[in-house]
């Protein structure tokens, strides 16, 4: 992760300057297809600007927008806001390109083509937010700690938005892996290697759940239609097909097996 500084010193937020004792971290996403962290601190360093977030999250870096202790604006509006704005540092991650919203739900987005984007941000994502949780003695474990926004509205602290729930899962993501991933980045390298066997089927076993929760390419949408008429796609039982995961052998043969007898 490569972090700098850019602080919105021309923020009113940042010229009141009152600071808190970190609690936890606040994930947001900005909410519009605008990819560069720069147009936001364009737009965000001046006075009458009633927001204001600690970073910026983009793909190939992290920029930190107030300091760490200094009371941000990003859990409700201005100088009042909802608790969240005394207890939790916040960054926004960018959104890629090419989509638009409609009631809060993204129109156009295309999870597979923006794949190699997501997943830099999100990997940036999980070591600032490593990063801050060690540098400020946080769990990311325990409820509370590390949320997003749309979880902090739930718990009444912050306002009614939906990020990043609206984003994350079409990449197979939840906000408990997130923080299970923020978990084990705290402590890479604490040991020689702690690269066991059992560590790697975890992270295989982790990755494979996440392929389950993918959507299928509306590319495939006759393709997928004729197999499961066909019954040569069964389903996996609960009401899922899981077509962005891997078939094992087992699997294959069977389907062999269910064409053959058409």
């Amino acid at each position: 992760m490569e972090l700098e500084q850019q602080i919105l010193t021309e923020n009113d937020c940042y010229k009141i300057g009152r600071t808190i004792k970190p609690q936890g971290v606040m994930v947001h996403s900005t909410g519009v297809a605008q990819p560069d962290p720069e147009v936001f601190i364009g737009r965000w360093n001046k006075p009458d600007v009633a927001k204001c977030v600690h970073a910026f999250v983009g793909r190939e870096r992290v920029i930190q927008t107030l300091p760490w202790t200094m009371r941000g604006w990003h859990a409700g509006t201005g100088t009042t806001g909802r608790s969240a704005n005394n207890t939790h540092i916040s960054f926004e991650c960018c959104e890629p390109a090419g989509h638009t919203y409609e009631g809060g739900t993204m129109i156009g987005y295309d999870a597979e083509a923006n794949r190699p984007y997501f997943e830099e941000i999100y990997q940036n994502a999980v070591q600032l937010t490593a990063m801050l949780c060690r540098e400020f003695g946080l769990n990311p474990l325990e409820p509370g700690v590390v949320i997003c926004h749309a979880e902090g509205y739930e718990l009444g602290v912050a306002s009614n938005h939906g990020d990043v729930l609206q984003w994350w899962p079409r990449h197979g993501v939840t906000m408990d892996q997130f923080r299970q991933d923020v978990a084990r980045a705290m402590t890479d390298g604490d040991e020689e290697d702690d690269m066991t066997q059992e560590r790697f089927d975890e992270l295989m076993d982790n990755y494979l759940a996440r392929r389950t929760r993918l959507e299928a390419g509306d590319w495939s949408a006759p393709a997928r239609a004729w197999a499961e008429a066909q019954g040569i796609v069964a389903g996996d039982g609960d009401g899922g097909f899981r077509y962005r995961s891997f078939a094992t052998r087992e699997e294959t043969v069977q389907m062999l097996y269910q064409l053959k007898g058409k």
